[in-house]
């Protein structure tokens, strides 16, 4: 479930009703197709002529900027390929990236939506469109008994000025620009449905118009069932008879109807037959002034009753919709399985739902939707322009369409690239769930531990078990840890609505973990006492993080901010001198929940008597120092004739970088040393003076506000020549 902070706002685009192209991506399939021009005719994927993936083709074509009158003369005179391009090409100049700022030469200016000024000299407009080749990609399929088969997967083509100014006019790059455009193609040749192969995913075929089409049950079954049987990956390992708390309840036919049910009491007389259920994954939208049907305690018994379809926002009617398409009776859905004002009903769900993901035939992402009352089952397919055009290579009759591809290419991107994928509660939905199908706005794609699939046939992508979703796999516990931290990372970069929620919406993931490593996991901050060394020295990420005014995490730990953070580094490596001792690993002694949660640890410290920021003439030194942009300074013995004299012994980087006016604090600094191996290697702590309750405490605490190493970036060589040799170390309180 994901709450984004409000709807987005119309402006005057939304009042603009476009006009669907007479041949698109919904009609586009039956029609007969067309013949290309003579210069079109050259596009032709000859096979012959395949090389490392590619078709090259010997199209060239030129034209004048910015009507294309050439183009636009051809597609009048019929060819419809031509029209396509110069309608691509002209909506790529009007908002895409453009060649000049490719080359690094700045933003040009632009009006009417085209480029209008493409130099700040003369230029003559003459446009040069060329190098249309085909990308092919390979796969194996059943129906050629197991040999790899390639498939035309697009088309992609340049274009750019045909004659660049002369350096006697003042341009100085010689080299070329252009722009590349790439248009999905599916080749005759390629093409087959769903039922033509024992293959599950040998289904080259546009998208269709309609999601719940009898092509798409039919490839999202399969999907499944082969996951389910087939990879190994993927299986549970276990038992699957777990059942959430309550599910929804779908009649299998006629009318369609829902009911909320207790799974403890509905499911008493079961015959032992597990039962299959789907989850929903999805946006709630403005929660404020619009939130979607909520199980409540006052209306929980009615929910029992039934539910009237009515009073269901579009998302989930449509998640029943595909439910009972399936073949399956039960469906998860956040909002009405979970009492959503009862504080312990939340408390006993939350540690519990990554097993609803985990259990769940798939879970379904309503991608393309980001509130629950927008639907996800909709499409728009004909605003898409889409071309059938024939060819005859070989003296064989074939055709294929094509359609303008997105501003991404790869096959992931309408999930990756959502505001779905940027909420903090679907993070442990996306993660943790054993296999997702998304519906985004024109196409379904489906995701395992195994692979991903497009419902265009895109080739599988097998993917790395430890890079993809949640591992199911065997693996030392020192992965584990690094899977984690990688998830840490992910996870703090997205949004919560409600940010108190930054500890409680990745419990699921830790509870995950908890069977891989050894324990404990300490819930209040978000970290493994294994872990620990690795843990304590995260950085923020791009940009200053913010904190909030109420407590949610001691400051050690990466739930104190908000914001994005990235991990240490280890320096060890076979290709690496490895470092010296310079000073003991930090020890746990304990941590303390308590009213003040607290880490108890034995370390060695040092005092800082300064911290400097370097220069911003000294540009040699900040390049050096690698994003550590203060010295450290300390009036403690740090060489070997026991000068006190103030010295530099560590570079450190401070958390808010001292937006918050730290450094002009009268405050007491201090370095502690976490470890050798890492960078960075210890913690800036200030002292601080807590009060609980009006009074202050007695003890000695710390606070973090920074991260430092002394060592010059990841060599053996330290900053200074003595470490912490002969130095006893010392018990610090860090909240």
């Amino acid at each position: 479930m994901a709450y984004p902070d409000a709807e987005m706002s119309s402006t005057y685009r939304d009042l603009i009703t476009a006009i669907a192209p007479t041949l698109n991506l919904s009609n586009v399939v039956n029609v007969a197709p067309s013949r290309p021009c003579a210069v079109c005719a050259r596009v032709v994927p000859d096979r012959s002529k395949i090389k490392n993936h590619n078709i090259q083709t010997d199209y060239e074509l030129f034209d004048t900027f910015p009507d294309f009158p050439v183009l636009k003369a051809s597609a009048r005179a019929g060819c419809a390929l031509c029209r396509l391009f110069r309608k691509t090409i002209r909506s790529s100049w009007a908002v895409a990236l453009r060649p000049m700022e490719q080359a690094g030469l700045g933003t040009l200016s632009t009006e009417d939506g085209v480029w209008d000024a493409l130099f700040d000299m003369d230029w003559d407009r003459k446009v040069r469109i060329f190098h249309a080749h085909f990308y092919l990609s390979t796969r194996t399929i059943s129906r050629g008994h197991g040999e790899p088969v390639e498939f035309i997967q697009k088309l992609i083509i340049k274009f750019g000025p045909a004659n660049l100014p002369t350096e006697e006019t003042g341009w100085l790059y010689r080299r070329q620009i252009y722009q590349e455009v790439e248009f999905k193609v599916f080749d005759s040749a390629d093409v087959c449905e769903v039922g033509d192969s024992d293959d599950s995913f040998a289904t080259r075929y546009p998208p269709d118009g309609h999601a719940l089409s009898e092509r798409n049950i039919a490839l999202m079954k399969k999907w499944i069932f082969a996951c389910k049987n087939n990879h190994a990956a993927c299986q549970l390992g276990e038992s699957i008879d777990w059942l959430p708390t309550r599910l929804l309840q779908i009649s299998k036919s006629g009318r369609l109807k829902v009911r909320l049910v207790d799974t403890g009491s509905h499911f008493s007389k079961n015959s032992g037959i597990p039962v299959q259920f789907m989850a929903l994954s999805h946006m709630w939208g403005d929660v404020t002034h619009s939130p979607p049907l909520r199980t409540l305690k006052s209306n929980y018994e009615f929910m029992l009753e039934g539910i009237r379809m009515s009073d269901l926002p579009q998302n989930f009617v449509d998640a029943l919709l595909v439910c009972r398409e399936l073949g399956l009776e039960y469906v998860w859905i956040d909002s009405l399985c979970i009492i959503q004002d009862s504080p312990e009903d939340w408390k006993r769900e939350a540690v519990t739902m990554h097993l609803v993901y985990k259990y769940a035939q798939v879970t379904i992402v309503a991608a393309g939707a980001q509130s629950s009352r927008e639907g996800f089952l909709v499409r728009n397919t004909r605003m898409t322009p889409a071309v059938k055009i024939s060819y005859s290579p070989e003296h064989a009759h074939r055709s294929m369409i094509l359609y303008p591809s997105n501003e991404e290419s790869r096959p992931d991107f309408e999930y990756e690239d959502t505001p779905w994928n940027t909420r903090g509660w679907t993070f442990q939905e996306r993660y943790l769930s054993t296999r997702l199908i998304y519906f985004c706005k024109n196409m379904l794609h489906f995701e395992c531990r195994t692979c991903t699939h497009s419902e265009e046939g895109e080739s599988a992508t097998f993917i790395d078990s430890n890079k993809g979703l949640w591992p199911r796999t065997r693996l030392p516990a020192e992965t584990w840890f690094k899977i984690w931290l990688d998830m840490v990372m992910k996870y703090t970069k997205r949004k919560l609505t409600y940010d108190g929620d930054k500890l409680i919406a990745v419990q699921s993931v830790a509870n995950e973990m908890k069977e891989h490593v050894p324990g404990p996991y300490i819930e209040f901050a978000g970290v493994w006492q294994a872990n620990i060394h690795k843990e304590l020295l995260w950085s923020p990420w791009d940009g200053i993080p913010t904190y909030r005014d109420k407590y949610r995490a001691p400051s050690w730990s990466w739930a104190s901010l908000d914001g994005g953070i990235t991990t240490s580094m280890s320096t060890d490596s076979n290709r690496r001198p490895r470092r010296r001792g310079y000073g003991e690993a930090l020890e746990v002694i304990r941590f303390n929940e308590g009213v003040l949660p607290e880490i108890v640890v034995r370390a060695h410290t040092r005092c800082i008597l300064s911290i400097v920021r370097l220069d911003s003439n000294d540009l040699f030194d900040v390049v050096d120092i690698g994003g550590y942009p203060y010295n450290l300074l300390t009036d403690e013995p740090v060489s070997s004739d026991d000068s006190k004299e103030p010295a530099v012994f560590a570079q450190g980087r401070l958390d808010r970088d001292n937006r918050d006016h730290l450094l002009e604090e009268q405050a007491d600094f201090m370095y502690l040393h976490v470890c050798d191996y890492q960078q960075p290697t210890g913690l800036i702590l200030k002292k601080h003076t807590p009060e609980i309750n009006g009074d202050k405490l007695s003890k000695e605490v710390w606070v973090r506000v920074g991260t430092a190493r002394v060592f010059r970036d990841l060599s053996p060589q330290s900053i200074i020549s003595k470490g912490f040799e002969g130095q006893d170390m010392r018990e610090v309180i860090m909240v």
